[in-house]
């Protein structure tokens, strides 16, 4: 069937990648240490950041029940803010994680200026 021969060819072309082609793909320990604490203090400050105005929003859409809506919009800004922390580490790319924070916070300003403050 097959001779020693062509199975060492074809194992040799199968081979595994060389240790500098594997260096060169995989970032520095600083690089990474950088890039987990961006991600940790985009999670900390953009969720807070998206958690406040979303509950301004929606205090400020629901005025006419004020108490009911100051309550509704804290709890909803506690879940908010727990489900930015949690995607900002979920995602892949460090740049999805950042406009995935910094997208909603620019509507839900617009928004907030659009409602008449």
């Amino acid at each position: 069937m097959n001779s020693q021969t062509e199975l060492d060819a074809i194992s040799a072309s199968v081979s595994t990648p060389t240790v500098s082609a594997r260096a060169k793909s995989t970032p520095s320990l600083f690089t990474y240490r950088v890039m987990i604490f961006y991600r940790f203090a985009l999670a900390i400050l953009g969720g807070y950041l998206v958690a406040s105005l979303s509950a301004m929003v929606i205090g400020k859409f629901f005025a006419d029940y004020r108490a009911s809506a100051a309550m509704a919009a804290t709890l909803l800004a506690f879940c908010i803010h727990c489900a930015a922390f949690i995607w900002v580490f979920m995602v892949n790319k460090t740049l999805k994680a950042s406009l995935g924070i910094f997208v909603p916070c620019i509507i839900l300003l617009v928004i907030f200026k659009m409602m008449g403050n």
